[in-house]
């Protein structure tokens, strides 16, 4: 049993179980990505990730969160990363989000992708500190959300018992100490490596929690994820649950608008070819 071979580029997963990065590497899918109408292109990079290739180059921003940045429902093009990256001279969309994962994902996927990406900013969107990622008896490494479960935790014994105690034995207090490790973790590392970064917290990382590079917009106003069918959204994705690409435009405007207004003198400092961030 090696667990630490999910921290490393070669052995990272987002599943031991099923619905691996393996088999989406270098594939393009057509789907909902939900259970209602329409269908979205879904085209994922060498890593098995939504956006551009790891040999583009240019100004890389490297996003890492759940769905919303993943972008379940919309098109490649319509992603908040992918939005964003756009507005960029010569940005290049490193989008590492994906559905259902946790805060600990975050931190990993961060801290093991970091090196082969070499971004020159990263945008966290904090996801509920409700999630967790569990490493399991057998070696494996598995997503687990006490509002619903899907693989390992529905379809395996072992998994089941997991999602039962785990749910039993969840209170908010360990989940927001959880969430703020991670934060730490975050913001130690990047500070090592001299990166500029965002994050977001508008899905449940409690308001009076400021610092100078916290930016929540209004992505999520009045977001509840047990009620996320009546989500006051601007408009929504294909799968009727997610935020759809005006939304994800709205959003990443107001993202530029606050780069612009607080990093002005980040900007000024970066080298010529690289200097015009927005």
């Amino acid at each position: 049993m090696k667990p630490l071979k999910y921290w490393t580029p070669n052995g990272f997963e987002v599943s031991s179980f099923k619905f691996k990065l393996e088999a989406r590497k270098t594939q393009t899918y057509k789907t909902s990505g939900g259970d209602n109408t329409g269908l979205c292109t879904y085209t994922y990079n060498e890593l098995g990730f939504r956006g551009d290739s790891i040999k583009k180059e240019g100004f890389k921003v490297m996003s890492i969160g759940d769905s919303m940045t993943e972008g379940i429902g919309v098109n490649d093009n319509e992603t908040w990363p992918a939005q964003f990256s756009k507005l960029i001279p010569s940005g290049v969309d490193f989008n590492l989000g994906l559905s259902g994962r946790s805060n600990d994902y975050i931190t990993r996927c961060l801290m093991t992708y970091y090196d082969v990406i070499k971004p020159d900013l990263v945008l966290i969107m904090y996801t509920s500190p409700q999630r967790k990622e569990i490493y399991t008896k057998d070696g494996g490494i598995e997503p687990f959300m006490p509002t619903i479960c899907w693989g390992y935790m529905q379809e395996t014994e072992d998994g089941k018992k997991i999602q039962k105690y785990l749910t039993e034995l969840q209170n908010d207090n360990e989940d927001f100490i959880n969430w703020y490790k991670n934060h730490q973790l975050i913001k130690l590392f990047l500070e090592s490596k001299g990166c500029n970064w965002l994050w977001n917290g508008f899905f449940g990382i409690p308001k009076e929690y400021e610092e100078f590079n916290r930016f929540d917009g209004t992505y999520g106003n009045n977001y509840n994820p047990l009620l996320i069918m009546n989500a006051n959204f601007i408009d929504k994705g294909a799968d009727n649950r997610h935020p759809g690409p005006q939304h994800n435009k709205t959003y990443i405007h107001k993202l530029h608008d606050f780069i612009t207004t607080n990093f002005s003198s980040y900007i000024n400092n970066l080298p010529k070819n690289k200097q015009r961030l927005v």
